[in-house]
């Protein structure tokens, strides 16, 4: 079945002056129709005698494989040759008639539905011979005439589509072309109309980052004139007085707490005792003594004395020298802790006074300057990121939006090479030409 798969004759390429050389862009979707319109034309001309020659072939193709399932076995043959071979004929004749019905000519000629009609028709031709081959050497022994018809037949089907493959394969590349500039059409319509509102936002964007720019600075002068007024600096003064303040109370938190912490280990020792039920403290003693070892500038002092009993208890378990060290420890406690907590409670209510002195202030005024300034500067920073952002995208469209000029013009190239195609600004100035 080689001769199936022959092409029967060439047809060279026209070549046809489209006498448009210039165009604006706007114009190539008419251009390109008018253009495609030629096209079919010429196609459906070319293919009205090729689609006369296939009805034929195909009432002749139709007419032969009917003979050849009625044909009579004439000749003197082999009894299993003729079972063979009219085995086998059922399977071509079967496989021919699926043929003929599956191959439908069409009314339209426009390119794209003679494209479509010639791939399934020639797949269900190859088809059929794929299945029908073995079968057909079985059946021509047997039934040679009508199988010869049969064949010729097949043959000439086969000549008129391989003449409808040549007409498409050269009107193809036009029309693929065709296709694919109305694509790329779109693409940059599209692309340029994304640049155009992308430039929009961006100049909006550089606007309003300027106005902010200025408003900053603005509230930047402002807040450093504050800063350099007698309300800052007595701010100032209170903010240095109030430091000081809390530095004399630490110092006199931690005098007082040094008087505790030598014996504050046998605080904590005493305490296991009384919970174990080893030594037994008065409520008023153990209360002391939980706050002495929390927080002890908060003790009562005349918790110190009651201590002094409790080292001196005998019946308090513990070594005579670690005895006698905390009764030194706990004495000089009794002596210098009244004078230690005045001083603290004196700190303590100086460093309140100026907090609540420095709290009154009116430092409103500060924290609104500041707060306005850090909000612009926010804005200011978010606004450049998009602006940033904005050019990026602007650089990635412009980018994508030459590669498609570029693609579309390739395209043109090859349905016209002498086509000048003028882009309307501000995509591009000037004019593009096929070289």
């Amino acid at each position: 079945m080689k001769w199936i798969k022959k092409l029967f004759g060439k047809k060279e390429d026209s070549s046809e002056e489209r006498g448009l050389k210039e165009i604006n862009f706007k114009d190539l979707p008419s251009w390109l129709d008018a253009v495609s319109q030629k096209i079919s034309s010429r196609v459906e001309k070319d293919v009205s005698g090729l689609v006369k020659e296939l009805e034929v072939s195909l009432l002749a193709l139709k007419e032969s494989n009917s003979r050849l399932a009625e044909a009579k076995v004439e000749g003197d043959f082999d009894i299993r040759a003729v079972k063979r071979a009219k085995s086998n004929r059922e399977n071509v004749t079967k496989q021919v008639a699926t043929l003929t019905d599956k191959i439908r000519v069409q009314d339209s000629r426009d390119f794209k539905s003679l494209e479509s009609f010639y791939g399934a028709s020639t797949q269900s031709l190859n088809t059929c011979l794929e299945h029908m081959n073995q079968s057909f050497r079985y059946t021509r022994g047997v039934f040679p005439e009508e199988s010869k018809e049969v064949s010729e037949s097949l043959a000439s089907l086969g000549k008129v589509f391989n003449e409808l493959g040549e007409v498409i394969r050269v009107n193809k590349k036009e029309m693929d072309a065709i296709e694919a500039a109305h694509s790329n059409m779109n693409k940059v319509q599209g692309l340029s109309a994304s640049i155009a509102a992308e430039e929009m936002e961006l100049e909006s964007r550089n606007r309003r980052v300027q106005a902010l720019k200025a408003e900053t600075s603005k509230a930047s002068q402002a807040l450093e004139d504050f800063r350099k007024g007698p309300v800052w600096q007595s701010l100032q003064n209170l903010q240095a007085e109030l430091n000081a303040s809390r530095e004399k109370l630490r110092k006199a938190e931690t005098g007082l707490s040094s008087l505790v912490l030598p014996f504050s280990g046998h605080l904590s020792r005493i305490k296991k005792l009384h919970e174990s039920g080893r030594y037994t403290l008065k409520p008023e003693v153990k209360k002391q003594l939980d706050i002495c070892l929390e927080a002890p500038v908060h003790v009562n002092p005349s918790f110190f004395p009651e201590l002094q009993i409790i080292f001196e208890d005998n019946a308090l378990d513990m070594q005579t020298q670690k005895k006698e060290k905390a009764l030194l420890q706990v004495k000089s406690a009794i002596s210098n802790f009244p004078e230690r907590k005045k001083e603290y409670l004196e700190a303590l209510k100086g460093f309140e006074a100026k907090k609540s002195e420095l709290e009154s202030s009116n430092t409103g005024k500060l924290v609104e300057l500041e707060h306005k300034e850090a909000e612009l500067l926010s804005r200011v920073c978010s606004l450049e990121e998009d602006i940033e952002d904005s050019e990026k995208k602007l650089t990635s469209l412009r980018e994508e939006l030459e590669h498609q000029k570029k693609k579309l013009l390739s395209n043109l190239s090859l349905i016209d090479s002498d086509l000048r195609v003028n882009f309307p600004s501000p995509v591009s100035e000037g004019q593009h030409e096929f070289s």
